[in-house]
């Protein structure tokens, strides 16, 4: 039966789709040309058509065809296929990168993830992410009227993608914070007993290097290399091109990571000789396949927790999610004076092959890092207007939740001008033009400048080498190099004192 007009004949999934003709194509065609249903002759062929070619998965094809005979029922010819075109192919792509293969994997992680990924990796602005959000979302609920297979629970019962997309809106799940340093800890040292060796190195891996979870699980056989200097580092595979091919970076590891690593190898070695694969994070399941890993946080992690009895200050197994790794990698960083502000910067523009993994690190995320560390409830600062902004803060925080706190908290890092330092934040607005200090800056004088307890190891350090050279140019008489000293001395040694009166009262 030829459709030449938009007035479909009903189809369900067990229709014979051979004998439907959808303008000058059927429906089992790859390509459907919808130019009958157009009059505007200004519009280019390719304007005209469906091409579902770029859905290599017959499963998931079928699946958007079917919604695509639906929708076209619904709008505009011409505008279905300006929005298979567009909304879709992102999608796909994310679904081939972690290996989801049909729309009834989707579940409200990947979904989350999807839209994440969009936002991180591919900076999608609000409108345009919507869109492509929308889409997926629409194929899923449809085809749940429609029988057709997707998931049969609701996972849009908390949030909707415009609510995602909503810049008013915050969804809890997106807010990514670091794991709490007692339970990274405990995280780890399970991690060293877990008898499930691809969970263990995932976890290692992750926790080590900061990698994404689809990341990890992309290193593949001899992907360990040294460098002339004696450095370790992995070869991952961190996306593809619009060519299909590739993207490989290679990230510097400790020995915990190129351990582990040698252990995975070893463990799926016959599997990987069997399968031919080359990839490390195999599994026999139905046949020899890689690790999915849109699986990994709700089934190998939320496993992991239950085993090892993992849990939160309030007594509840904590709810671990993969992308929390990457957050604590930052705060890690951080903590140990690596000044990401200026590989971020600097680097960026220098072909250096091995700050590229550090590079994905976005200024977002350092600076929501630093906003929890300094103005978080709980945080202990220090600074010359330390008192007034903790003051501010507690009016503020009054009589909020949790999440009414953590909403301030995310709001103050946008709106301010906030720059992260090794050893804290300067406040200063740049907008009103370059600090009058300049390069004679050394933070500690400044009223924009503010510390938490975090910091305090590393001030201390710097405190008591302070207070040796004093020392020396004491004795060699040295007056103007030792007054130099003094005068960062007495702004340094408040600082640290007042980090360590409120250190001591967290452990009364």
């Amino acid at each position: 039966m030829a459709i030449t007009k938009i007035n479909l004949q009903p189809i369900t999934t067990k229709s014979d789709y051979s004998h439907i003709i959808i303008g000058n194509s059927k429906f089992t065609d790859d390509v459907w040309d919808l130019s009958p249903f157009i009059i505007d002759k200004t519009l280019k062929r390719n304007q005209k058509i469906i091409d579902f070619r770029f859905i290599k998965d017959k499963e998931m094809q079928q699946l958007v065809k079917l919604y695509s005979y639906y929708r076209l029922g619904k709008v505009k010819p011409q505008s279905l296929c300006s929005e298979i075109r567009s909304s879709l192919p992102n999608a796909i792509e994310y679904f081939n990168l972690n290996n989801i293969n049909s729309f009834n994997e989707i579940n409200k992680e990947v979904f989350l993830n999807y839209a994440l990924w969009l936002k991180e990796d591919k900076k999608i602005s609000l409108r345009t992410g919507y869109i492509y959000c929308k889409a997926v979302e629409e194929i899923i609920k449809i085809g749940q009227i429609k029988g057709w297979n997707v998931p049969k629970n609701n996972i849009f019962v908390d949030f909707t993608s415009l609510d995602l997309w909503d810049t008013k809106k915050v969804i809890k799940e997106n807010k990514t914070k670091p794991i709490p340093e007692d339970i990274f800890d405990k995280i780890l040292q399970c991690a060293l007993k877990e008898n499930n060796i691809l969970t263990k190195v995932g976890i290692i891996i992750q926790s080590q290097t900061g990698l994404r979870i689809n990341e990890v699980l992309s290193i593949r056989q001899g992907c360990v290399h040294t460098t002339r200097d004696g450095y370790d580092y992995m070869e991952v595979t961190l996306g593809k091109t619009e060519k299909g091919e590739h993207i490989i970076h290679k990230v510097f590891i400790n020995k915990l990571v190129k351990n582990s690593v040698a252990e995975l190898e070893e463990y799926t070695k016959d599997l990987r000789k069997e399968s031919g694969l080359k990839e490390l994070f195999v599994i026999r399941n139905r046949g020899i396949r890689v690790l999915n890993s849109s699986k990994w946080g709700e089934n190998r992690l939320t496993t992991f927790i239950r085993t090892w009895d993992i849990r939160d200050n309030k007594g509840n197994l904590y709810p671990l999610k993969s992308h929390q790794f990457r957050a604590t990698f930052v705060r890690e960083l951080i903590k140990k004076k690596v000044p990401i502000a200026h590989i971020m910067r600097q680097f960026s523009h220098v072909s250096i092959e091995m700050t590229s993994h550090y590079l994905t690190l976005r200024e977002e995320e350092v600076k929501e890092i630093y906003s929890d560390m300094i103005f978080g409830k709980d945080s202990k600062i220090s600074g010359l207007r330390a008192k007034e902004i903790k003051s501010k803060l507690n009016e503020q925080f009054r009589g909020k939740t949790e999440q009414e706190v953590d909403d301030i908290v995310s709001n103050l890092s946008k709106s301010m001008s906030f720059n992260p330092l090794p050893t804290g934040v300067c406040l200063y607005d740049f907008r009103r033009g370059n600090c009058s200090d300049g390069d004679g800056c050394f933070f500690y004088n400044c009223p924009n400048y503010v510390t938490e307890v975090k910091f305090y190891p590393v001030l201390k350090q710097e405190l008591d080498i302070m207070e040796k050279e004093m020392v020396r140019f004491k004795k060699l008489g040295q007056q103007r190099s030792w007054e130099r000293q003094y005068v960062k001395y007495k702004y340094l040694k408040p600082l640290v004192d007042s980090l360590e009166e409120q250190l001591n009262e967290e452990k009364k």
